[in-house]
């Protein structure tokens, strides 16, 4: 109990602004851990806002394949304007032969933009996008749900010790059905905090697998690098 105090206020004091329920699911964090964990919600809200506005500067279609987003870009609009319009015009005359040069000319810079944009997509948007709405949650979740299972544990845990104050009363009185009632309310009791124990070590093992599989601590984007 002491020891568990300590290390409640060791934490409290290496990360201030834990407090509360936050506090009780750190216990059960290692530091790496932690620290991962304090940043995740601030790593969704940077992964989100940021996938937004790469998307927003976007000149083709967000997930269209090469050749559709070759068609829509205004670069590509403006080399068939100009292709149609050189067609026209005496292909020897100095107006032909600028519009003949600027319409290859602008085909291969839509061209370019066109793979610069597919690659932005699959090595930027993708993961971030994986990161905010995938990863992330998970991790959030896991939390969630250990924090739930803390709460339930130390309800139970409060419950039991007010139980096993009432059994020692009973038994003081001396035997009767107060006393059996009182001792098999406290065995019920015992079992279920012991249940709620394996639920929160349960808990606590799957949160950390799905943060160190998804951000190794060593090499989370998470961590402050040491100095």
């Amino acid at each position: 109990m002491m020891k568990r105090q300590f290390n409640r206020m060791r934490q409290q004091l290496s990360h201030p602004n834990i407090s509360g329920r936050a506090l009780e699911t750190a216990e059960y964090l290692t530091e790496d851990l932690l620290q991962i964990e304090q940043r995740i919600e601030p790593a969704k809200r940077a992964a989100h806002n940021v996938h937004k506005r790469l998307v927003a500067c976007l000149q083709g279609p967000y997930g269209a394949d090469m050749e559709k987003r070759v068609k829509k870009l205004s670069l590509m609009s403006l080399s068939v304007t100009m292709a149609e319009s050189f067609k026209e015009l005496d292909t020897d005359s100095s107006l032909g032969k600028a519009l003949e040069m600027s319409c290859f000319i602008e085909g291969m810079l839509a061209k370019i933009l066109a793979e610069f944009e597919l690659t932005l997509e699959r090595e930027v948007l993708q993961p971030l996008n994986k990161l905010s709405e995938e990863e992330l949650p998970t991790i959030l979740k896991h939390k969630k749900n250990l924090q739930k299972h803390i709460m339930d544990w130390n309800t139970i845990k409060s419950r039991l010790n007010q139980a096993s104050k009432n059994s020692s009363n009973s038994i003081s009185a001396g035997p009767g059905p107060t006393a059996s009632s009182a001792a098999i309310k406290l065995e019920n009791l015992k079992e279920e905090e012991e249940e709620m124990k394996r639920r929160v070590e349960q808990s606590k093992v799957g949160g950390n697998c799905v943060m160190d599989s998804s951000f190794p601590p060593k090499k989370s984007p998470f961590l402050i690098p040491e100095r």
